[in-house]
């Protein structure tokens, strides 16, 4: 009986419920909720001057203008600062945005500062997420991000990119989920010195170590690529984007746990057969007992 096997089927169970959890994060109002891979945040903008030369529309301005009386300059002045300030916190949007692997919520923050999630779009596979579509659906009706002097052709075509890779890492998921599941089935069988179940239990364990990490490396370059372009893009009006440091150490702890499994298995895999063959021969020795002193071998009588 090998019973060391306990440790590649804990650490198999251990990668299957990391990885499926990130999988799932984001279900319902709430699960999960700090397990974003990107998380936007609208309220950075409070305060942040935004250029409302073309805000409302076409032919709409809110910059005041030239009177030609002082006072009455220095009252639309004085407004039209006040609507900045206000458009900034009222725009439309939510507080936040988070990102998961499925789907994606929003939600408001109360007067502590705690973060409240109102709605969660349905999961659902092959899940791809457009920041622009959503924001101007939220925006005020006639505000554009273009209005706000956001470059939204540079974003989309970087967003488009990702969505592709995206798309590649909901699989690598599902499939290198589905392997930790074989491998912590059959690691239940690794019990028993088998070669074969050895073998078997090696190459699921490496299916779903690499997959797994094909997936993870997706899920951080996207995110932090997400990140990089929405701060660069919007960030002239306090949109900012942040990783979540929870998706991440879940999501390459489930890696890591496959990489140990897939050591244990290999060894336990290409080692048994030099054991054998050195036990077949230690045995082989003691049935021919000792050799006479000063026996030849076979070979060099052969030779004379």
């Amino acid at each position: 009986m090998r019973f060391s096997a306990i440790v590649p089927i804990a650490l198999s169970i251990a990668a299957f419920i990391l990885a499926l959890l990130v999988l799932f994060a984001g279900r319902g109002n709430g699960f999960l909720s700090d397990t974003y891979i990107i998380k936007i945040d609208t309220r950075t903008n409070k305060g942040h001057q935004i250029d409302t030369s073309n805000l409302g529309g076409e032919g709409t301005s809110l910059n005041a203008s030239n009177t030609g009386i002082s006072v009455l300059d220095n009252i639309l002045n004085s407004a039209t600062q006040g609507i900045v300030n206000a458009t900034a916190e009222r725009l439309g949007l939510h507080d936040f945005y988070k990102v998961f692997v499925m789907n994606y919520c929003e939600g408001d923050r109360d007067s502590n500062n705690n973060e409240q999630i109102k709605n969660c779009t349905k999961q659902k596979g092959m899940f791809t997420f457009d920041p622009v579509g959503i924001f101007e659906n939220e925006l005020l009706q006639g505000v554009t991000l273009q209005d706000l002097g956001v470059n939204t052709q540079d974003l989309d075509n970087a967003i488009h990119v990702l969505n592709v890779a995206y798309r590649t890492m909901f699989v690598t998921y599902c499939v290198g989920i589905a392997a930790a599941g074989i491998a912590m089935i059959l690691g239940a069988l690794g019990f028993f010195e088998s070669r074969l179940i050895a073998c078997a239990n090696w190459t699921s364990a490496v299916i779903s170590f690499l997959l797994l990490g094909v997936a993870s490396g997706i899920g951080t370059t996207a995110g932090v690529k997400i990140r990089d372009a929405i701060n660069r893009e919007m960030g002239k009006i306090g949109i900012r984007a942040y990783l979540s440091k929870k998706y991440l150490g879940m999501t390459w702890a489930a890696v890591i746990c496959m990489l140990i499994v897939t050591f244990f298995w290999c060894g336990a895999c290409f080692s048994r057969r030099k054991s054998r063959t050195y036990r077949k021969d230690v045995d082989e020795s003691q049935l021919a007992g000792p050799r006479p002193v000063g026996a030849k071998r076979s070979w060099r009588r052969w030779r004379h």
